[in-house]
């Protein structure tokens, strides 16, 4: 962002400020200008998703702006442009929106910062040319046609009120400690966007009244539409609609306001009884970079390049058991519209603190005495390239919320939006000629000791001793005057597979019902599903699975069970430890991860195709050489024994504790994490755990859907995975019978906390048969009692910001359907809150559903599976899903078919079904009685 100073200092701190500027040329695919009245527009034809448009409107307006009477009525404001329109009074926009299957929440959103506050309408499709010229009109009346009745303002504040209890977790206190060091003590300290409790509750209505005619205002605001649309048609559009709003006459100046550069080292020490951790943050100020351009996009890869290869070098040193620190890492980061940030951060173990800031410096100042190598330097310009090509790939499923949100930072930061062509063409060249020298330079952004601040968060405890400035200050001057070598870059160029393979037979070959997938049998009894997309060109994603999973582990196996594919996964494979790994994979995009849950243990990865044969020899290696590495546990095990440090002050963890044992009824089998799991956790447990399931590869189907070239690829799948080990077993998963228990259960939880809420949890079990059809009605009884409590439990009480409603269906181990409501609120009001709730049910069941919402569901979700089924992601979930479930996959005439034929009268139907003869749990948090 260029900062131009108009002249005077207005106050300590407050500086007027011009527009920010770039030099790099935008992107001639955007159809950008501005109107007289100062409104600023960007429009841009793009095809990801197709047939769908997203609409931006950004306001280059936001906390930083309130009075003191007025603090939080910025985020407050926000909440009222959902709350009557001048062309939408009352909820009748959300209602027009949602009937068009655009979902609040999901497609229809917004967020308040401190310098901005941006409104989205996404994914709105765009063939509608009413739709799309309707969605324009709300985008005016956001800009200065408000409402704002007394009668709305009112019942927003009970909403606002439950979001600040919310929000006042662990945290946020921590944040509200250090925030006034970390900004200076500037007024960016005073505006945590959430603002004052007794503002919201009692400010006069003239007050936001004020916020909103002083700041909404068009020559601070910009119109964005990026989608599948005719962008001249667009732009006309917007010229006629947008021109009529009058600028405003004698408007203030939007200022900017200043953190001061600090004279000496800040220091501040913030604790929380509930915090779970320990941090040690070192954040140094500068000042940002005023013109965007060439330069300062070249010292931003360099600053990629710094991080990557410092926080590569301090991720080797975290792998060791002995190493005093959980994670250390270094990095830039914008603070506020004027000053950048850079910072140093370590999690220390128990009573480490100190040690672990030490070797956190020490590391520093051995980059700073001897630099990088070559090869460091050349494994992440590697990276950078390979990301680079990529992304020039896969330029044409950039979807429409990313263009849209960097053309919302091009309006308010200046961050440059240049064409591929120039991109490309800048990276290609720049990033291979950045130097060594360049890099090391940037490491004085961590040296200016007094315009800095050290700041540690951690628990309330008396056995936790924090350091002090002083003590920080002498490992500092220990490490600089410290005996130190220069950092030795090990590597290993052997090849990743040894194994002498050969490609292998095709013994079997079908379809997948459904589909145009092909699966085939090799002849070591693995199934291979493959289905080849055009969806994205630089994707294949691949994922397997064998039935037997943990349900076939012992009682005395399931901690180190639990543990066993985490080991391996850090540890490596074969010859090369994991940091060997990482660099012998430099400049691959492939991935595959091992896993074992309930039922199945089985693999998910994801590769470039070009890339595809690396994928198959991760997997192969995964498979065949798993490594186990002692070390690696050690790690691991004295991660958890810190956790297990702060384990009695975790709420959250207690409070979903206390469920996981109730859904299964206090079963044996649901391992909880305390002493006694840390106690139990054997290594040798782990790796037989691990090679007994990874054993045999006639039990496993593998299936890989996206950019694949058969003709080249099915080879390469017969070799590595025809070769996978076989052992001819055949296993299934067992059934542990573990359900909740029969009836109504119901705790109460009683906790220490720092700040008074009660936490609801309520779910609904029911044994139903399994299938798309039961899935479809429980989804939609959610989404009816989900608007329900919007508009009861939200709106009409104030008492709750929000209860979420979660469906679930399942086939094992036994199937049922659940659905699942949790909220948080006032404790003194949870008892009527949880009254309303179950009202509701009874309500749904008793008087049926209203037609207009469920119209509202069924459009969303026709609008969703058209969406959906432009990923890779739908097609091998439902692939998978199908062969897993032994149910045929519907197609969307089918699909179309079971949502249109929904109706009030089956609905209700199914409801009486579902929420008669149900089990169910309900778990209550609330503060402990003094």
């Amino acid at each position: 962002m260029k900062l131009v100073l108009s002249g005077m200092l207005l106050l300590q701190g407050v500086f007027v400020a011009a527009q920010n500027t770039t030099t790099i040329p935008l992107d001639s695919r955007v159809r950008y200008g501005k109107l007289e009245n100062g409104m600023t527009y960007y429009i841009m034809h793009n095809e990801e998703p197709k047939e769908r448009a997203s609409l931006y409107f950004v306001q280059n307006v936001g906390a930083i702006l309130e009075e003191d009477s007025q603090d939080g009525l910025a985020h407050f404001l926000e909440h009222m442009a959902f709350n009557g329109l001048e062309h939408y009074p009352g909820k009748s926009m959300l209602n027009y929106l949602e009937a068009n299957g655009i979902k609040f929440g999901r497609d229809i959103n917004a967020y308040t910062a401190q310098d901005q506050t941006v409104y989205n309408l996404s994914n709105i499709p765009s063939t509608n040319e009413n739709l799309l010229d309707s969605a324009l009109l709300v985008l005016h009346d956001w800009s200065g046609s408000l409402l704002l009745e007394p009668e709305e303002i009112d019942a927003e504040r009970g909403v606002i009120r439950e979001e600040w209890r919310t929000r006042r977790n662990s945290r946020f206190r921590l944040m509200s400690q250090t925030r006034p060091y970390m900004f200076n003590f500037s007024k960016y300290a005073e505006r945590d966007v959430i603002g004052s409790l007794d503002v919201i509750n009692n400010f006069e209505y003239q007050e936001l009244r004020d916020y909103y005619h002083k700041w909404y205002r068009p020559d601070l605001q910009a119109v964005v539409v990026v989608g599948d649309v005719d962008a001249e048609k667009v732009e006309q559009t917007v010229k006629e609609m947008f021109s009529s709003i009058p600028a405003k006459e004698n408007a203030a100046e939007r200022v900017f306001y200043q953190i001061e550069d600090s004279k000496e080292l800040g220091y501040v020490v913030a604790k929380d009884k509930e915090a779970q951790g320990v941090s040690i943050d070192w954040i140094f100020r500068h000042d940002p970079v005023t013109v965007k351009d060439e330069a300062s996009m070249r010292e931003d890869l360099a600053k990629t390049m710094l991080r990557s290869m410092l926080n590569n070098r301090l991720g080797e040193l975290t792998r060791k058991p002995e190493c005093p620190a959980l994670g250390m890492g270094i990095g830039f980061f914008s603070i506020t519209r004027t000053k950048d940030g850079s910072y140093l951060t370590v999690n220390p173990k128990e009573h480490k603190e100190k040690e672990a800031f030490a070797l956190l410096i020490t590391e520093f100042e051995r980059a700073k005495k001897f630099g990088f190598n070559d090869s460091e330097l050349e494994r992440v310009k590697t990276s950078l390239l390979r990301r680079y090509e990529s992304y020039e790939k896969e330029y044409d499923k950039v979807d429409n919320e990313s263009w849209a949100e960097q053309l919302g930072n091009h309006f308010l930061e200046a961050s440059p939006f240049p064409s591929l062509e120039w991109e490309m063409n800048f990276a290609k060249t720049t990033i291979p000629a950045i130097t060594l020298k360049e890099v090391y330079a940037l490491l004085e952004d961590f040296t200016n000791i007094n315009n800095s601040v050290i700041t540690i968060t951690g628990p309330d405890k008396e056995d936790v001793q924090y350091p002090t400035k002083e003590e920080l200050l002498a490992e500092v001057k220990a490490a600089k005057e410290s005996e130190l070598t220069a950092y030795e870059d090990e590597s290993n160029d052997s090849p990743l597979v040894t194994d002498e393979l050969t490609e292998k037979k095709i013994v079997k070959e079908s379809t997948v019902s459904g589909t145009d997938a092909k699966l085939y049998t090799l002849e070591n009894g693995a199934k291979v599903v493959v289905y080849p997309t055009e969806l994205s060109k630089d994707e294949i994603l691949f994922s397997a699975y064998s039935f037997g999973g943990m349900s076939l582990l012992s009682q005395d196996q399931l901690e180190s069970g639990s543990l066993a594919t985490t080991i391996a996964g850090m540890s490596g494979v074969g010859d090369f430890n994991a940091v060997q790994l990482n660099k012998k994979l430099t400049g691959k995009l492939a991935s595959v991860s091992p896993s074992l849950s309930t039922f199945t243990e089985g693999f998910s990865g994801s590769a470039s195709p070009q890339d595809f044969e690396t994928m198959l020899q991760l997997l192969y290696m995964k498979f065949t050489h798993p490594r186990f590495e002692q070390e690696t546990f050690q790690t691991i095990k004295a991660s958890m024994n810190n956790q297990l440090r702060f384990i009695a002050t975790d709420n959250s963890r207690a409070f979903q504790d206390t469920i996981g044992m109730l859904e299964s009824n206090y079963s044996p089998r649901n391992i909880l994490f305390n002493k006694d799991f840390v106690d139990h956790v054997d290594f040798d447990k782990a790796k037989a755990i691990y090679e007994d399931r990874f054993q045999d590869a006639d039990d496993f189907t593998f299936i890989f859907v996206g950019n694949i070239d058969v003709e080249k690829d099915l080879p390469l799948i017969t070799k590595y995975i025809g070769s996978l080990k076989s052992t001819d077993r055949t296993e299934d998963w067992v059934n542990h019978n573990i359900k909740p228990a029969k009836g109504y259960t119901k705790r109460v939880l009683e906790r220490e906390m720092e700040f008074p809420k009660a936490t609801v949890y309520y779910s609904i079990i029911k044994d139903m048969d399994y299938s798309l059809e039961t899935r479809t009605y429980v989804r939609v009884i959610s989404e009816l009692l989900s608007k329900r409590y919007l508009e009861t439990i939200r709106e009409e009480e104030g008492g709750s910001y929000g209860v979420g409603v979660r469906p679930s269906i399942s086939k094992r181990a036994y199937e049922h359907a659940a659905i699942t409501m949790n909220f948080d609120c006032d404790p003194e009001k949870k008892d009527k809150l949880i009254e309303i709730m179950k009202n509701e049910i009874d309500n749904l069941v008793k008087n049926g559903v209203n037609v207009d919402d469920l119209k509202e569901i069924k459009q969303n979700y026709l609008k969703s599976r058209q969406e959906s089924e432009n990923q890779n992601g739908f097609w091998l979930s439902v692939i998978q899903g199908s062969l897993v479930n032994d149910e045929p996959i519907t197609d969307t005439e089918g699909f179309n078919k079971i949502v249109n034929d929904l109706s009030a009268k089956s609905v209700q139907k199914f409801a009486k079904k579902l929420f008669k003869g149900y089990d169910s749990i309900e778990v209550i948090m609330v503060p402990e009685k003094e």
